[in-house]
C-alpha cells in the first residue's frame, strides 16, 4: 500500500510540474506574442538555446505525468521505432520553432557619388567600401552604389565610407545610416591632383646613350638629367597625352628641339643629332 500511494503520490506531482509548465510556456508565448518586434533582435544562437531549453521542459514535465517512451526493436536498421508523448513533443516544437524563427528585418542603403562639391559630376567606376559590423563594397555605376539586406540595427549608426576610384583621393568618410533605409547618401570625392611620371633614353645618330644631357621641358617649366646610361626619369603635374615642347642640350650645346607627347605607358627615346 505504501508503494502504491508512493507511486499515486508520484504521478499526481508530475501532474502538477506538468500544469505548472504549460502555464509558464503559454504566458512565455503570449509574452514573446507581443514584443515580437523585440525578439527579432535574438541572435540565432539566443533563439535556438530557448527553442530547446523551452522543448527540453515541456518534454521533462510530460514524461512523469504521461509515462511516455520510445521503443526499439529488431536489428541494427532493420528495426522498428515507437516513439510517443513528450518524445513527439520535444520533436515538433524543434521542427516548427526552426521553421517559424525571427529574422532581423533588413535595410538597404543607397550612395550617390559626385566627383565635385557642386553635384555637377556623377562618378562612374570604382568601388566604394564601408565599414558595418564587417567590411562590405558594392561597385559605383552611374554615380550609384547600392548596398542591400542590411541588419535594421545599424539605422541610425555612424559607418565609415571609403572610395576606391581611379583618380580621386581615398579619403575615409563617416555618414549615418538613414533610419528609414531609403533616404540615399550623397558622397563628395575630392579628385587627386593631375601628374605624369615619364622614362626615357637619350641616344646619339648610332644608336648608343648618351650621359648627362640636360633635358628642358615645356619652356624651363621642368628640367632632368640624363644618368650615366642615358636614362631619364621625371614626374610631371600635367595629363596623360600632354604635348609639351622639349629641348635637350649636350655640353650647353641644343641638340634636340621638338614637340613631345608624354604618355606614363610609353617610354621616351630622344635620338639626337
Amino acid at each position: 500500500m505504501a508503494t502504491e500511494s508512493k507511486k499515486n503520490i508520484t504521478s499526481l506531482t508530475w501532474v502538477i510540474i506538468s500544469g505548472a509548465g504549460f502555464v509558464l510556456f503559454v504566458i512565455a508565448a503570449v509574452v514573446l506574442m507581443i514584443f515580437s518586434s523585440r525578439s527579432s533582435n535574438l541572435s540565432p544562437q539566443v533563439y535556438f538555446f530557448l527553442l530547446v531549453f523551452v522543448a527540453l521542459i515541456a518534454a521533462g514535465f510530460l514524461f512523469g505525468s504521461l509515462k511516455s517512451h520510445a521503443k526499439y526493436s529488431g536489428q541494427l536498421y532493420h528495426g522498428t521505432l515507437e516513439l510517443g508523448g513528450p518524445t513527439v513533443i520535444f520533436c515538433l516544437i524543434i521542427y516548427f520553432g526552426l521553421k517559424l524563427s525571427p529574422t532581423a528585418d533588413s535595410i538597404g542603403l543607397k550612395f550617390i557619388v559626385f566627383g565635385d562639391e557642386s553635384k555637377n559630376e556623377l562618378v562612374s567606376g570604382g568601388l566604394l567600401k564601408v565599414l558595418f559590423n564587417k567590411p562590405d563594397s558594392a561597385r559605383i555605376e552611374n554615380g550609384v552604389a547600392t548596398f542591400t539586406d542590411l541588419s535594421s540595427t545599424l539605422s541610425g549608426k555612424k559607418v565609415s565610407v571609403i572610395p576606391a576610384v581611379s583618380g580621386y583621393y581615398r579619403q575615409s568618410q563617416e555618414i549615418t545610416v538613414p533610419a528609414d533605409g531609403r533616404t540615399p547618401v550623397e558622397l563628395h570625392l575630392k579628385k587627386l591632383a593631375d601628374s605624369l611620371t615619364i622614362s626615357g633614353l637619350v641616344i646619339d645618330i648610332h644608336g648608343q646613350p648618351i650621359s648627362n644631357v640636360q633635358i628642358v621641358i615645356a619652356d624651363g617649366l621642368y628640367k632632368t638629367k640624363a644618368d650615366e646610361l642615358g636614362n631619364f626619369r621625371i614626374t610631371l603635374p600635367v595629363k596623360d597625352g600632354a604635348e609639351l615642347p622639349v629641348r635637350i642640350y649636350n655640353k650647353n650645346k641644343l641638340r634636340y628641339n621638338n614637340t613631345q607627347v608624354f604618355s606614363s605607358k610609353i617610354p621616351l627615346t630622344f635620338q639626337l643629332h
